[in-house]
């Protein structure tokens, strides 16, 4: 097999291949072996074909450079026919509407929204176009903190950058039931699969609208040499920022967990409401006419998956972003701290898993922890044993001064449901003194 593919005889080598894919301790080797030839042929339908159903990590190496592939060679929209350059100086010069496509001039490409009917850029403030902005690039380009041209007032509805995984609908479950609903759909050929996502999504419209906004915005990441991906923590929000004043909204809401808001990395203590980023972010937003609501900063991953999984809601839920519409891929990440501690089936000798089991600092270290031991896996991080040996039930409990960062009028709404799902943490130290792999 390998002096075939070495010598280019790309048919030979898969012939070999597809002998030792039966076998466990040469299954990688022929699988990479059978996606790289296919590559070297230049076919990339089949490439996809075989990573779409093939999702080892092991084969991540070539879905970057399968993305990077279809990304330049399969564009869904040509940009505007226009003679408009960036503008690092006037941001709200760089937007521009045809037809029910919002299109955003950024230094390097064009990006695109698909907009809901009625949507019109005209009637959008300058406030809201100039955050996106910022969310979308201000990693590279300063000039987008600059404060904004305008004042918004605050609109009427709250809404939530739904992600239709678990951290999201738990934000959902606690919000009014009269918040908008809006989804973020990955709007280009990758290893993504939406599948799951949409699922759950037919399952709440049947109750309730959620708008699926579809979108390109996540390549502006990759012009500057970075995978596909949100610039930003909350560019996932940024299609509801484009339409609050569309929707008349007040307030957007999104699903950080307190191992993104009060530990840092998931491993060690800070006081979030006096943190930069609260501070500085919060601003943004309210200079723009919006709150900034963060309605499950006061609950872990692992109360999160409480809440929804105490609800029928659960059986639809899977957040899994490789899985089929119906179950997780079981290999991923993902699928280890999110779907094996409700026993769903999950491969612990995946390359993914377990490559993510021995890097230290522990990846989302304290859910991390709470997942391995609560499906009894301590024996895989032998290592770890003093850290497993704490008790974690706490870590299910909701951390009440969360509550103060939410707007005034939510406060009783999502107090009162937290409540009804989970216990509160008394012993607030087991928080505070959280600090691991430091």
């Amino acid at each position: 097999m390998r002096r075939a593919f070495n010598s280019g005889n790309w048919e030979k080598s898969r012939f070999f291949a597809n002998k030792l894919l039966p076998y466990s301790n040469e299954s990688d080797l022929a699988k990479s072996v059978i996606v790289r030839s296919h590559w070297n042929e230049g076919d990339l339908e089949k490439v996809g074909e075989l990573l779409t159903v093939w999702k080892d990590g092991e084969l991540d190496f070539m879905r970057e450079k399968y993305e990077m592939a279809i990304n330049t060679t399969n564009e869904k929209y040509q940009p505007p026919e226009t003679s408009v350059e960036w503008d690092p100086e006037n941001l709200v010069s760089n937007y521009i509407q045809e037809g029910n496509l919002l299109w955003l001039k950024t230094p390097n490409m064009w990006v695109y929204w698909e907009m809901p009917s009625g949507f019109e850029l005209e009637n959008t403030s300058h406030a809201l176009l100039e955050l996106a902005a910022e969310l979308l690039l201000s990693p590279w380009v300063k000039s987008t903190k600059k404060p904004f041209s305008t004042k918004r007032s605050f609109g009427k509805n709250y809404s939530l950058s739904f992600s239709a995984g678990t951290d999201s609908t738990a934000a959902m479950l606690l919000m009014p039931e009269n918040t908008i609903l809006a989804y973020h759909q990955r709007d280009f050929d990758s290893m993504i699969d939406h599948r799951n996502a949409l699922r759950l999504i037919e399952h709440i419209k049947t109750y309730r609208d959620v708008f699926v906004i579809k979108s390109d915005h996540e390549k502006i990441r990759k012009t500057y040499a970075k995978p596909n991906g949100f610039s930003t923590d909350y560019a996932s929000g940024v299609h509801l920022i484009l339409m609050a004043d569309y929707l008349d909204l007040k307030g957007v809401a999104f699903g950080l967990v307190i191992e993104n808001g009060w530990l840092e990395k998931g491993a060690k203590y800070r006081n979030f409401a006096e943190s930069r980023h609260w501070n500085y972010w919060s601003k943004r937003f309210n200079d723009a006419g919006l709150h900034l609501v963060l309605p499950i900063n006061m609950i872990s991953e692992a109360g999160c998956m409480k809440i929804c999984h105490s609800e029928e809601i659960g059986k639809f839920l899977n957040s899994c972003l490789r899985g089929d519409g119906e179950k997780g891929c079981e290999r991923c990440w993902k699928c280890f701290h999110k779907n094996g501690p409700i026993g769903r089936k999950i491969d612990c000798s995946s390359y993914e898993i377990s490559t993510y089991l021995q890097k230290r600092p522990l990846r989302t270290a304290m859910h991390a922890l709470w997942a391995i031991k609560k499906m009894n896996l301590e024996h895989l991080v032998p290592d770890l044993k003093p850290l497993l040996e704490q008790d974690f039930s706490w870590w299910e409990n909701y951390y009440p001064p969360g509550l103060e960062l939410l707007p005034i009028d939510l406060r009783e709404t999502i107090g009162e449901r937290l409540s009804e799902y989970l216990e509160v943490m008394d012993n607030h130290s087991k928080l505070t003194n959280v600090s691991i792999f430091t």
